[in-house]
C-alpha cells in the first residue's frame, strides 16, 4: 500500500494508540458532564426501540462505532467541551468533515446528523457551501445559490486529475472568464436551524490573472472585496451583521485578470458548536478524491477534528470489484488525509446495501466492507458498518418497501436519509458515553 507502515510500525503505532490519553480541557467538569449523559442514555435506547418497532428489518443492535474508544478519543475529549466549556476550544467549536459520493450532495443524511449534533452542542454554522446551482446540478437545501449574470463552467471529482482546471475541497471547481460575472446566496428565512452568517470566508483561486470578487448585499451594498492578488486561497471577511443573502461578482481592475475561479464558501456564525462541513459528489469512488492534490491541500482550511468517509457504493457498483486494488486506494486517500490534517481521526462509515441494475443483488459490497473493516482494525479507525444496521445482504427491498428508498435500489428517500443521519448521531452518542463512562 502506498505510504503503508511496516507491520512492526503498526503495532507500534497501535499500542501508542491505545496508551495515548489526552489531558482533561481546562476547567472541565466531569461528573455532571457524565451525570447530563446518563440522563440521555435512555433516551437514546428509547429511540432506537422506536426506530426498530417501525422498522422491523433494521438490526439496531448493530448500530454503534467499532473501535471508538480509540478511534475517536481526541473528537470525543473535544466534543466533551461543549456545550460547557466552549471557550476551552480553539475558536469554541468542533469541526466534522463528512465525505461521501451521491448519498451526500444532497446533504439529507449528513444535515440530520448535522442537526442532531448541533442540538446537542451548539449550532457554530453551516460550514463549507458549495454554490451547487450556478453548477447546474443538486445540492444541500439549506442555502440556495442561482447565477445571475455572466457564464459559469463547472467541474467534480470524477475529472480529476485534470491539469487544467483542479478540483478544490468541496470536491467541485467553478470559474468564468466574464468580468461581471454574478450568483447570489440565500439562507431560507423559515428553515430551521437557521444558518445565517455573520462570518464568510471565499475560497478562490489566487493570482495575477484572478479577478477581484465583490460581495453585497440585497440592497447593492458592498460588504466587501476579496482581492484576486493575495496569499492563500482563503480570504475571511467579517460582515456586520447576520447575513441571509450576500451576491458575488467578479470584476476586473487591471488588464491582466481574466478568470475567476471559486472552490467554494465557508458560512460562520461566530458562535460556540458544531460545524459540520459536507463534500458530496454525485458518482465519486474513493479514487476520484486519492487523485485530487488541491483537495488535500485545501482541507486544512476546514480545520477539521473528525473525518467521516462514507464511499464505496461506486467503487464495488461494477463487476469485477478488486479488493487488493480498493485497499490501495483506500490508504491512498487516508494517507493524504492524514499528511495533511494529522490531528484529525477518521471514522470510515461502510456503504448502505444496494443493487446492480436494479435488479441484482450486489456481493461485492459484502467484500468491500471486509476491506474497511480490516483497514480500520489495523490502522485503529473508527468503523460504522451501515449496512449491518439497514439489515444486511439484500436489505435494500425491504427498505423499497418501506418507502426509504428510489426505485433504482440504489439511493434513499429523503425519509431514509434522514434515518440513516439519525442512526449515526445515535452511534456516534452512544460511543460518547461509553467513552465518558470508562
Amino acid at each position: 500500500m502506498t505510504g503503508a507502515p511496516s507491520p512492526q510500525e503498526r503495532g507500534s503505532g497501535s499500542e501508542a494508540n491505545r496508551s495515548r490519553r489526552y489531558p482533561p480541557l481546562p476547567g472541565q467538569l466531569k461528573l455532571p458532564l457524565l451525570f447530563l449523559l446518563l440522563l440521555t442514555l435512555p433516551a437514546h435506547a428509547q429511540r432506537l426501540d422506536s426506530l426498530q418497532a417501525a422498522y422491523p428489518f433494521l438490526r439496531t443492535s448493530a448500530n454503534r462505532i467499532e473501535n471508538a474508544s480509540i478511534g475517536l478519543q481526541r473528537f470525543y475529549q473535544r466534543l466533551a467541551g461543549l456545550p460547557l466549556h466552549p471557550a476551552a476550544l480553539p475558536g469554541g467549536r468542533v469541526s466534522v468533515v463528512h465525505i461521501g459520493d451521491s448519498h451526500l450532495q444532497a446533504d439529507e443524511f449528513s444535515g440530520r446528523t448535522r442537526r442532531e449534533l448541533q442540538r446537542t452542542y451548539g449550532n457554530a454554522g453551516l460550514g463549507l457551501a458549495f454554490p451547487f446551482g450556478v453548477a447546474h446540478t443538486n445540492g444541500s437545501p439549506a442555502f440556495h445559490t442561482v447565477a445571475v449574470a455572466g457564464t459559469w463552467q463547472a467541474r467534480r471529482a470524477l475529472a480529476a486529475p485534470d491539469s487544467t482546471l483542479s478540483i478544490g475541497v468541496s470536491g467541485f471547481v467553478l470559474t468564468t472568464a466574464d468580468s461581471g460575472a454574478a450568483f447570489t446566496l440565500r439562507v431560507p428565512a423559515l428553515r430551521r436551524p437557521n444558518y445565517s452568517f455573520n462570518k464568510l470566508t471565499v475560497l478562490r483561486q489566487a493570482g495575477p490573472a484572478a479577478f477581484d470578487w465583490v460581495v453585497s448585499s440585497a440592497q447593492g451594498r458592498r460588504l466587501g472585496l476579496v482581492p484576486g492578488v493575495g496569499p492563500g486561497t482563503a480570504v475571511v471577511l467579517r460582515l456586520d451583521s447576520l447575513r441571509d443573502f450576500v451576491e458575488l461578482r467578479t470584476t476586473r481592475t487591471r488588464s491582466a485578470q481574466t478568470s475567476g475561479v471559486l472552490y467554494g464558501l465557508l458560512l460562520d456564525n461566530g458562535q460556540p458548536g458544531i460545524i459540520y462541513n459536507t463534500i458530496g459528489v454525485n458518482g465519486t469512488a474513493v479514487r476520484h478524491f486519492a487523485c485530487a492534490p488541491l483537495f488535500f491541500e485545501q482541507l486544512p482550511l476546514l480545520e477539521p477534528d473528525l473525518f467521516i468517509i462514507s464511499l464505496g457504493t461506486n467503487d464495488a457498483y461494477s463487476a469485477g470489484f478488486d479488493p487488493d486494488l480498493f485497499a490501495r486506494q483506500l490508504d491512498s486517500l487516508i494517507n493524504g488525509l492524514r499528511r495533511r490534517c494529522p490531528r484529525a481521526e477518521v471514522l470510515l462509515a461502510a456503504p448502505p446495501d444496494s443493487y446492480r441494475a436494479r435488479r441484482y443483488r450486489n456481493p461485492d459490497l459484502e467484500r468491500l466492507r471486509t476491506v474497511l473493516r480490516a483497514y480500520a482494525q489495523a490502522h485503529d479507525l473508527a468503523y460504522w458498518d451501515l449496512a449491518a444496521v439497514q439489515g444486511g445482504y439484500g436489505s435494500m427491498r425491504q427498505w423499497r418497501a418501506a418507502g426509504l428508498a428510489q426505485a433504482d435500489l440504489v439511493h434513499f428517500t429523503h425519509a431514509g436519509y434522514d434515518l440513516q443521519g439519525l442512526l449515526l448521531y445515535l452511534a456516534l452518542q452512544d460511543g460518547f458515553a461509553a467513552f465518558r463512562a470508562r
